[in-house]
């Protein structure tokens, strides 16, 4: 107390000091100088990548979508993309992978989109990617979209929904920035037949390639993945499908598998906690576990065919805590001695054509 007494007066002054500084800090924040709000500005802008980042003659696949139909807050719908040399390849489209894609790159970069087939979840921000490519870009050439049959309608329905907003843009805008004839998509159709060995060469251009392979996801037909090569680096995707020996087959030898997964018991868990909920989830998520591959035998297939690094994405059901990220691999870990990990949006594995050593960065965490 004798001590309190003592240095009351420096109490009270570093007391009004503190207020003051705290006030005066609360004014700055609400009054902030415009130079200030400039660099903010700047800095933000920034962040937002180019290609120019990805400069390393490497391989890079970044997940910019790693949920699934069910709502994830974390997680955008399915979209995987390849950068090789100076080529940016999307696979998939799923809702609010665009924006997802637009936090590390500018939409313009987009060479080509690949789609494996036509549920909502993996086409849903089509619109969206179309119309920021040109936007922002100011492309006169359509986006090229590569895709197997139904492709054409998929194109025209996006095309349809979109032309009330083309015509605004470009009168807002002139047609010297978004030039009409950038509107849209350009059709690369491909036909596999039902054959699950079958495999095309759909996209080639310089030291890329990119192969088609179908894959088995009844009744949904029909369905592919994807082998990419960049020089001697391989990677693949695998969209949605169940178990098969011919997916083993196409994945022979690939650098990296990234492969959707299922995890049969966490979605029968949901399926029984929403059997008293008046809508269908219980039903859906007995039915989806008919025509997903589960993270076991992702396990398997990367095992089999001696891929070092498996990456799990189309995350069903979604995860609601990191510490069950786990658990959903377990029956992966079991069978797979390789380099196993669960995608997130923003997930970066970087494949340097010059070296074994592969990394794997997150690009949007906070």
């Amino acid at each position: 107390m004798d001590f309190v007494m003592k240095h009351k007066r420096a109490f009270i002054v570093g007391a009004v000091v503190l207020i003051l500084l705290v006030a005066g800090g609360v004014w700055f924040m609400k009054n902030l100088p415009d130079t200030i709000v400039e660099v903010l500005f700047n800095s933000a802008i920034s962040t937002n990548q180019t290609i120019n980042n990805f400069e390393d003659d490497a391989f890079y696949v970044i997940t910019t979508g790693t949920g699934a139909p069910l709502p994830d807050p974390g997680r955008a719908g399915p979209q995987a993309v390849v950068i090789a040399g100076d080529q940016v390849l999307v696979f998939d489209c799923g809702p609010g992978s665009t924006h997802k894609l637009e936090l590390i790159m500018d939409a313009s970069s987009v060479d080509a989109l690949f789609l494996t087939h036509y549920h909502s979840d993996h086409i849903g921000d089509m619109g969206e990617l179309m119309l920021k490519r040109w936007g922002t870009g100011g492309s006169a050439e359509p986006l090229p979209i590569y895709g197997p049959p139904g492709i054409e309608e998929v194109v025209a329905g996006f095309e349809a929904a979109y032309q009330l907003d083309k015509g605004y843009r470009v009168a807002h805008h002139g047609e010297e920035a978004m030039p009409p004839s950038g509107f849209g998509g350009e059709v690369h159709l491909f036909d596999l037949g039902t054959d699950l060995m079958t495999s095309q060469v759909v996209y080639e251009q310089d030291d890329v390639q990119v192969i088609a392979f179908n894959v088995d996801h009844t009744p949904i037909f029909p369905a592919v993945g994807y082998r990419v090569t960049y020089k001697d680096r391989s990677v693949v995707i695998t969209g949605d499908t169940v178990y098969t020996e011919s997916l083993t087959h196409h994945s022979m030898g690939a650098d990296v598998l990234i492969s959707e997964a299922l995890n049969h018991e966490f979605s029968q868990m949901v399926a029984e906690a929403s059997r008293d909920v008046d809508n269908n989830m219980s039903t859906v998520a007995e039915d989806i576990q008919d025509y997903h591959i589960t993270p076991e035998q992702a396990g398997v297939v990367a095992r089999d065919a001696g891929i070092p690094y498996l990456i799990i994405t189309h995350v069903l059901p979604p995860v609601p805590s990191q510490i069950l990220v786990n658990p959903f691999l377990r029956d992966a870990r079991a069978v797979y001695d390789g380099e196993l990990y669960m995608a997130n949006d923003g997930t970066m594995v970087k494949i340097p054509v010059d070296s074994e050593k592969i990394t794997i960065v997150e690009l949007l965490e906070k």
